[in-house]
């Protein structure tokens, strides 16, 4: 009685507010209620969730890593099963445990499973081209066709390593100044500014050098990739409040978002087009298109200036924003396993000194990072340890059944692959939890480890710039551990999950990653 006395004592202005959102509270719960019928009726093996949790290991959100988490110990506990569902929130989602049923989805049918885990707004066209999700597969394609040579690690020889060797020279300055004044080094600070400097530099030709001042552009992706709890709160708007447009305005990827990213290609293109420059970069390649007649690259679909726009906004999303984090995340892990194996580090130093050698350099040139095979398995055992990508998504975007099972999904059904249970899994990797670059020696692989890596994606939509990756983070370690020897300040044992951040959906390391340098001379007495 007290309570209703309390209720109805409520100012009028409150009484909208509760009224619509009891009645959102309602729909969602009839909403969960239907799909758990659904899903119990189904051949896919189901765990049952709770309503607005999901799954139960994910009521600790926000106090160990957001996914990696709760996918790993659902994927353990699932080990007689080669797929699984469960909820997130109130939204399913099926979890992939065998690589073999893996390779069949995302690369045999991946025109059945199509779109990634993030939607668009509605009649968001320039998002939807953004985030690679248009309807049209012709459009992704044209889009993935028309940005592949920005992403083949041939064209940064010549002309454009010397961009990159500006980059290591701003790094290497960075690094000793520390030293000299006895301060530890940041690897992820000083991996962030390198990876955006040299991207930037490369596909924008821009000539920023953020470890001196840290620029508008530095600042923007910085704040996109960085974990908080708005990432995790719009993330869940992007996966529960589709469609919904009044709620828009608090998606993942923000309009405010999208207007920051246009007005830098917008001025870019417009002072490239005065100067008329050629510098077969991403602005060339959009003054390009904005050129061309659209029947004759573009999808007949989609408005030329969406496309241009998205595509540029599709590169600038995935090159500069999730490709530094990426790569600024695989150089300070390596760096931080490197700095507990003094003895890898001997090994990569030795090869650089070989290699260097062989083509005649003295320093890492684009042949010499190219030509450094252990460094490479010590960057793709990095990858297996610690993906960045930790949990694969994909949207069935039609009904379908993969050949040779019996498991039957439909349209709009949400499919995850949880890369670092996979690779921690001793039944496709030895010893999984050791750092051991010798695995991806071509001589001791064998198919169901090679099956099983997904540090970079599977099929086609994989990321097109891993080979770029590799490059710049062969470039960057091979560069400092040929002149220093790299010792452990902050991190003095191997991390494991639960050093990872608390808020981000992906592997980063929740405290700064510090290490002190000591010089080569100083190593030989």
């Amino acid at each position: 009685m007290d309570y209703l006395e309390t209720l109805f004592s409520l100012p009028p202005l409150l009484y909208a507010p509760l009224l619509v959102g009891s009645l959102c509270l309602v729909i969602n719960y009839l909403v969960y209620s239907r799909r758990v019928a659904q899903w119990r009726k189904s051949n896919i093996p189901f765990l049952s969730p709770s309503f607005l949790i999901g799954h139960k290991y994910f009521w600790g959100v926000g106090s160990n890593s957001a996914t990696v988490v709760p996918l790993d110990r659902i994927y353990r506990e699932n080990k007689d099963k080669d797929l699984v569902a469960f909820f997130v929130a109130t939204m399913p989602v099926v979890l992939l445990r065998k690589p073999a049923l893996i390779k069949q989805i995302f690369a045999k049918n991946f025109d059945k499973a199509f779109k990634t885990g993030f939607a668009a707004p509605h009649n968001n066209k320039i998002l939807e081209l953004m985030l690679g999700q248009s309807p049209f597969k012709s459009v992704w394609k044209a889009q993935r066709s028309a940005l592949s040579p920005m992403f083949a690690t041939a064209r940064f020889g010549g002309e454009e390593f010397a961009k990159i060797r500006n980059q290591i020279a701003h790094m290497s300055t960075h690094v000793e100044t520390a030293r000299l004044q006895g301060r530890p080094i940041d690897i992820k600070k000083v991996a962030m500014k390198f990876v955006l400097d040299s991207i930037s530099n490369s596909f924008l030709d821009s000539d920023d050098n953020s470890y001196e001042k840290e620029g508008e552009l530095f600042k923007f992706v910085k704040n996109f990739v960085e974990p908080g709890w708005n990432k995790l709160l719009r993330a869940f708007a992007q996966m529960h409040l589709q469609g919904i447009p009044a709620l828009e305005s608090f998606q993942f990827i923000t309009q405010n978002h999208i207007e920051t990213l246009k007005s830098l290609l917008q001025k870019q293109i417009k002072q490239r087009s005065q100067t008329r420059g050629i510098k077969n970069d991403l602005i060339d390649l959009l003054i390009r298109l904005k050129e061309q007649d659209q029947d004759e690259k573009l999808d007949s679909e989609m408005d030329i200036t969406n496309e241009m726009m998205g595509l540029g906004l599709s590169f600038l999303l995935g090159g500069l924003c999730t490709g530094m984090a990426s790569v600024d995340s695989l150089v300070s892990f390596t760096i931080h396993l490197l700095s507990l194996h003094p003895e890898y580090q001997k090994r990569i130093r030795q090869e650089v000194e070989e290699v260097m050698e062989k083509h005649n350099a003295t320093e890492v040139t684009y042949e010499v990072a190219r030509d450094l095979h252990f460094l490479d398995q010590c960057l793709r055992e990095t990858a297996r340890l610690y993906p960045n990508t930790s949990a694969l998504t994909r949207e069935c975007t039609e009904d379908f059944t993969p050949a040779g099972t019996d498991y039957h999904f439909k349209k709009g059904e949400l499919i995850i692959v949880d890369s670092y249970s996979i690779h921690r899994d001793p039944e496709y990797f030895e010893n999984p939890d050791k750092f051991d670059p010798d695995r991806f020696n071509p001589e001791n692989r064998d198919s169901k480890s090679v099956d099983a890596f997904l540090g970079f994606g599977k099929g086609p939509r994989k990321c097109p710039g891993s080979n770029v990756g590799l490059l710049l983070a062969s470039t960057l370690i091979g560069s400092l551990v040929h002149k220093y020897e790299v010792r452990p300040r902050s991190h003095t044992k191997q991390m494991d999950a639960y050093d990872f951040h608390p808020r981000s959906f992906g592997i980063v390391h929740k405290d700064d990653v510090l290490i002190d340098v000591v010089p080569r001379e100083v190593l030989a007495y």
